[in-house]
């Protein structure tokens, strides 16, 4: 055991460039060869000259935040607000949602049931009626084109909706 551990560090120390002439200093050197320490559980002749295995290169992705989205959201079907209790209706396709303050989001699937008098939108505790008519909404100076009823488990909201035009 101590010949070889002698024998190891004759053959590092000898590498050492000790007595070389400065013509061989400036020639590039072979890399070293890895040896494992003598109590290792690594074999002396695991490591060798192969190259690693190459890696796949994986794209960073891009830092996109909510106001910098390359993709616009979808404008809604529909849309009403109302005012004293604050509320607002969003439909998409044939999803309803209803947000108001300090409550969680409500979602109706409904179906659209209009007529000639009125838009009506009903779903399984849900209806949404929009009629014809300006509509102010109380807090603005803006006019909306449809005045909105919604009835659900918790009560009647009454509100706008449609397309606001802005007062001036």
């Amino acid at each position: 055991m101590k010949v070889i551990a002698a024998l190891l560090l004759a053959t590092l120390l000898g590498g050492c460039g000790k007595g070389e002439s400065v013509a061989n200093q400036t020639q590039p050197k072979a890399a070293a060869k890895v040896i494992a320490p003598i109590n290792s559980s690594i074999p002396a002749n695991a490591a060798d000259d192969t190259p690693p295995a190459p890696q796949p290169m994986v794209e960073p992705k891009p830092l996109v935040s909510r106001e910098t989205s390359k993709a616009l959201p979808t404008p809604p079907d529909y849309r009403a607000i109302g005012t004293e209790p604050f509320w607002g209706v969003t439909l998409r396709g044939s999803t309803i949602v209803l947000e108001r303050p300090d409550k969680a989001p409500m979602r109706f699937a409904v179906r659209n049931q209009s007529d000639d008098r009125a838009i009506r939108f009903v779903g399984d505790g849900f209806t949404l009626t929009a009629t014809e008519g300006p509509c102010s909404d109380g807090m603005s100076d803006a006019i909306w084109s449809d005045r909105v009823q919604i009835a659900f488990a918790d009560g009647t909201l009454k509100g706008c909706g449609g397309l606001r035009e802005d007062g001036p």
